[in-house]
């Protein structure tokens, strides 16, 4: 009975593995065919004079945010998924070194030089997963940044999450940032882990004009070095003008701190 009963068990286990494989290959497929359409529609813009592109695109958008926030909501094993099939498709997948926080970025192109990003933002809770859908709504909102780059730091018992993301408002203006966050009562929240002389900060941003970068700067990004724990950004005078000189903040153990300045 106990031979039976064992092989009964093993036989479950490897039912429940096929299908979580089978659910997480569909899962990618309905996320891919929807992601699919976005692409489609906005290499329509140039053919479609009627312009219905428009609608089709602003759909195929909210489609595939809906699906991705579901699915990244409802199946906690989607945190971990590689998702492959999504490989040079405009979908960018940024993952934390704890495995605990993953940003879902990508353009939704219905901006013109000034692009509009969307996100899904996915964190872990014990066992479940939960997730949040950033997206501009309509005229007059918030701008919604793109994300591209993760780390983690933990200290002073918790995990911290230090997001980089980026803005393209024109041909010519950018803006880019870091924004620190950590999970609190089962939700993403601004860490305010970065000491400036006006206070507590969750983030740092700077705005810049992209003609105004020196031949002899290597670029105009900000960085961060896990390594070392320090956040560099250059340093921009008025009117967004990048200067051949950056400001470090360094992980003192509680806080970033500024430290002195590097050319």
């Amino acid at each position: 009975m106990r031979a039976v009963g064992f092989f009964a068990f093993l036989s479950f286990c490897l039912i429940c593995l096929r299908a979580s494989a089978q659910t997480s290959k569909a899962i990618e497929a309905d996320l891919y065919k929807s992601f699919k359409k976005i692409n489609y529609w906005n290499n329509r813009r140039s053919t479609d004079t009627t312009a219905n592109w428009v609608d089709s695109l602003e759909k195929a958008n909210d489609v595939f945010g809906k699906k991705l926030k579901h699915y990244t909501s409802a199946y906690p094993f989607t945190i971990d998924q590689k998702f492959s099939g999504f490989s040079n498709t405009g979908l960018t997948i940024n993952d934390s070194g704890d495995g605990h926080f993953r940003i879902y970025s990508w353009d939704t192109y219905m901006g013109g030089t000034m692009h509009d990003f969307a996100n899904v933002i996915q964190y872990k809770t014990g066992q479940k997963t939960n997730s949040i859908l950033d997206t501009t709504s309509g005229e007059g909102e918030q701008y919604v940044y793109c994300y591209s780059g993760l780390y983690t730091i933990k200290a002073n018992n918790q995990s911290y999450y230090l997001a980089l993301y980026y803005g393209v408002f024109s041909g010519k203006d950018r803006g880019e940032g870091i924004r620190i966050f950590s999970i609190e009562k089962g939700n993403p929240i601004d860490a305010k882990l970065i000491k400036t002389q006006s206070g507590l900060r969750s983030k740092l941003y700077y705005d810049y004009d992209l003609f105004s970068i020196p031949k002899n700067v290597k670029d105009a990004d900000i960085h961060y070095d896990p390594g070392n724990k320090t956040i560099s950004l250059p340093v921009v005078v008025d009117p967004g003008k990048i200067t051949g000189k950056r400001i470090v903040y360094k992980f003192t153990g509680k806080y970033f701190e500024k430290v002195i300045s590097k050319n």
